[in-house]
This record gives structure tokens, C-alpha cells and sequence, in this order.
């Protein structure tokens, strides 16, 4: 960055080993995207003390803006030849979500559009900077993991604008959802049941066999569950049976089922399974 004060200011990618260029900073709902970058003066006019940085944050495989950069103060007169600051953009879980489906397994790049002003200058104290970074894709992927149970990726389900079964188990399990953050979870798998009788009347899946259930306690239907999700279209239809005799579970008074505790962890379970095989499903009625 040239200012007319005759300011030169580089930045550039941090050199340090193993600090990646884009760092993703965990947080509730909404995380920090770090754009690290190393700041040296060059040169600084007379009376000039600080730079401050703002700007935006494009994603640079041509999807669009992701965000704007916190406004941020650098310090330019100091013992160390530079100084390392994060460009901070907050991105939400969604966003993450939409970046991951256009990343496709390649790199993570960003195409940074900075701006620097020089408060203190009596001169023009602006000047722009636009520049990529990337991150490899193994790195940006431990970044994903390290977010861990703070990012919540969320599937879109379409809903038709006409009325009809999809959009009916759609509307059960955004009840299900309030009712699981109530701390109501059996009415939430009660929700989720709802919402499986209407996507078995679909029939675009074929239908097995009828199975023996009353012997079947709850840890037997999570094992059915995990051993038939493999499997495709047959399979699918075992598992929105299993997943249906898995939720009936908090109407039935008797049976090995009968002792079982419902808690947040079966309602969220069941939910999200549910609503997996909806968004399946719906691309097969589209």
C-alpha cells in the first residue's frame, strides 16, 4: 500500500511455519475467519503512528461475498520489523456449509479487497490492496473438524409451494425442532413419527418385509439403524421402518421398549435422521 504521504506499507501472507494463511476460529453458532497477514512499514511519514484495515472478503472460486473485515488497528511504529494481525470476517455455520459445497475437496482460497487509512496523515490517507490467499485442503478440512461440535451444518429441505406429504413432514420436524430446544422430547420424537408416516405414504421406495419388534429394545433399533444406512433403495425403506419403530417407542407402554428413558440425544438423533431422509426423498419426487 502507496499513500500520498509517501507511506509504503507490504502485507503479505505469514511465513511462519504451520500458520496457515486463513485460520477458523470456533465460536457459538457464529465463528471468526482469520485472514493472517504480516504487516511491515516500509516507509512512514512524519506525524503517522497507525494504519487501520478494513475491507471485504470474497470467496475466490466466484461464489460471491462471504464478509466484511473487522475494522483493524496496526500499530506502525515498533521495535519489530512487522507485526502480525488477523483480518477477522464473522461467518455463521450456513456460510461454512455453502462454502464447503462449492469448495468441492479443493483448496480453500479467499480473494482479499483491502482498505487502509491513516488517521493521523495530512496527506490522502487512503489506499487499496486487493490479494488471494489459499489454504491446502488438508488444512482447511482440520480447521472444519476443529470447529467440532460448534458448527451445526444444517440440511436444507425444499419445501413445494403446493401442500402435500413432503411439505407436511417438513412442518413436523420444525415442530420437533422448537420442541427439542422446549426440552420437550418425547412430544419431538412424537413430531418425528409424524413426519415418518407421511414420507412411508410416499411409496417411492420399495417396502420389505414385516419385522418382529416387541423383543426389540431401544439399543436393537439404533444397531438396525446403523447396519442398514449403507444400503440404497431397499435399504432406504428399512430405515424409515426402523426409524419409525424407533420413534414409536415413547407411545408404547409395554414390550422391552417400555423401560427405555427418552432424552435430548434420542429427539435430536431421530430429527436429524428424519429429516435426512426427507431431503432424500424430495429429490426423488422433484
Amino acid at each position: 500500500m502507496k499513500f500520498e504521504d509517501g507511506t509504503h506499507i507490504r502485507l503479505r501472507a505469514p511465513e511462519q511455519h504451520g500458520v496457515p494463511a486463513v485460520g477458523l476460529l470456533p465460536g457459538l453458532g457464529a465463528h471468526r475467519l482469520a485472514v493472517r497477514t504480516d504487516v511491515e512499514p516500509l516507509h512512514v511519514a512524519d506525524g503517522v503512528n497507525h494504519l487501520t484495515l478494513a475491507g471485504e472478503v470474497r470467496a475466490a472460486e466466484g461464489i460471491g461475498w462471504i464478509g466484511s473485515v473487522l475494522p483493524t488497528l496496526v500499530p506502525l511504529r515498533t521495535k519489530a520489523t512487522s507485526v502480525a494481525v488477523d483480518l477477522v470476517v464473522p461467518v455463521t455455520s450456513a456460510q461454512l456449509l455453502a462454502l464447503e459445497e462449492h469448495r468441492g475437496g479443493r483448496d480453500f482460497s479467499v480473494l482479499v479487497d483491502l482498505q487502509g487509512t491513516l488517521p493521523q496523515s495530512t496527506a490522502h490517507p487512503v489506499a487499496h490492496l486487493q490479494e488471494t490467499r489459499q489454504v491446502a485442503a488438508s488444512t482447511w478440512e482440520q480447521q472444519l473438524a476443529s470447529v467440532g461440535l460448534t458448527a451445526s451444518f444444517t440440511i436444507t429441505i425444499p419445501l413445494p409451494v403446493a401442500s402435500g406429504p413432503i411439505r407436511q413432514a417438513a412442518e413436523h420436524l420444525r415442530t420437533a425442532d422448537r420442541q427439542i430446544t422446549a426440552g420437550e422430547y418425547t412430544d419431538a420424537i412424537r413430531e418425528t413419527r409424524l413426519a415418518l408416516t407421511l414420507m412411508r405414504t410416499l411409496g417411492v421406495w420399495p417396502t420389505g418385509g414385516t419385522k418382529k419388534r416387541d423383543d426389540q429394545d431401544q439399543a436393537d433399533r439404533y444397531g438396525i439403524l446403523q447396519d442398514r444406512i449403507a444400503a440404497q433403495a431397499d435399504g432406504y425403506a428399512d430405515i424409515i421402518q426402523a426409524a419409525f419403530s424407533q420413534a414409536s417407542g415413547p407411545q408404547h407402554n409395554d414390550g422391552a421398549i417400555a423401560s427405555a428413558a427418552w432424552t435430548r440425544a434420542d429427539a435430536v438423533t431421530l430429527n436429524a435422521l428424519a429429516a435426512a431422509l426427507l431431503h432424500r426423498i424430495s429429490t426423488d419426487t422433484a
